[in-house]
């Protein structure tokens, strides 16, 4: 099999994969997702970091990332290709539907409010935000600079439509990632930066919650993080006599994790021990 330096190949591949990236930027979602709304967006997001972490991988993305060079046959360069644009037509056929709904549901009822949008800056939650603006950040730090503006905005209004173009989508992102296993490597590294990005322990829970099955590469790296932090506990109450503790006992010579306790309230003669115990 003739095998070429990816650079050499990377010039066929930026233009599609920019694309792919700035179609994430392109997609609202619809006010219908209602208490699904959160988590929708946050595969969306997730579904971009993965894409840009392969990209920044294999040196697609900036300066700051291309040290590696990976050697690739002409058939997986141009597979890479026709996956990137498997991924613009799941986008492309999403916004067609969206488009039809659009248009039936205006004449039909001009005034119904299936076509409202949902606003990330105003509607999201505060724990969902967090996460939200951490991932965007992440991918965007990632993304090569260009001068195409982002001009349409989008919307997708049914959960349905959603799921089918998510699905295809994360499944043709796992596809890339498996096309170069040797750019595996250089990938966990960025995961591993992915999660320290994460403060809260709680955001790092959901995340996994979100993208476990689909990205195997980040769980192990947030399964070492969990494993390298405390215990989270909020929102609690003891009362009356009761008696609490929150925290680990330590066997001789264990480093002891620091944890997190906020939200409490502690009345009567509630006996309350927050942290670890050390044996020994």
């Amino acid at each position: 099999m003739e095998t070429i330096g990816l650079g050499i190949g990377i010039a066929g591949l930026a233009g599609v994969f920019t694309a792919c990236v700035d179609c994430f930027e392109y997609v609202q979602l619809g006010r219908q997702f209602g208490r699904d709304y959160g988590k929708c967006l946050l595969k969306l997001d997730a579904a971009k970091v993965r894409m840009s972490r392969w990209g920044a991988a294999i040196g697609l993305g900036p300066e700051l990332y291309n040290k590696q060079r990976i050697s690739a046959s002409i058939e997986e360069i141009r597979l890479a290709q026709s996956l990137l644009e498997q991924i613009l037509d799941s986008f492309k056929d999403a916004e067609r539907i969206s488009e039809r709904f659009q248009k039936r549901t205006s004449t039909q009822n001009p005034t119904s409010t299936e076509l409202t949008m949902y606003d990330a800056d105003t509607d999201l939650a505060l724990d969902y935000q967090r996460l939200h603006l951490t991932m965007r950040e992440l991918a965007r730090q990632r993304q090569k600079q260009t001068s195409v503006r982002k001009i349409v905005v989008w919307a997708i209004y049914e959960k349905k439509s959603f799921d089918r173009m998510i699905d295809d989508v994360s499944g043709f992102v796992r596809e890339l990632v498996d096309l170069f296993p040797a750019a595996q490597e250089p990938q966990r590294a960025l995961c591993k930066a992915e999660v320290s990005a994460i403060v809260e322990t709680r955001d790092l829970l959901l995340l996994n919650d979100i993208t476990s099955q689909d990205d195997k590469i980040l769980a192990a790296e947030v399964e070492k993080e969990m494993n390298s932090r405390g215990h989270t506990v909020s929102d609690w109450k003891a009362g009356g006599s009761s008696k609490m503790w929150a925290g680990d006992e330590n066997a001789p010579g264990v480093k002891s994790k620091s944890h997190n306790f906020s939200r409490f309230e502690v009345s009567g003669s509630a006996d309350v021990h927050l942290g670890n115990k050390n044996r020994g």
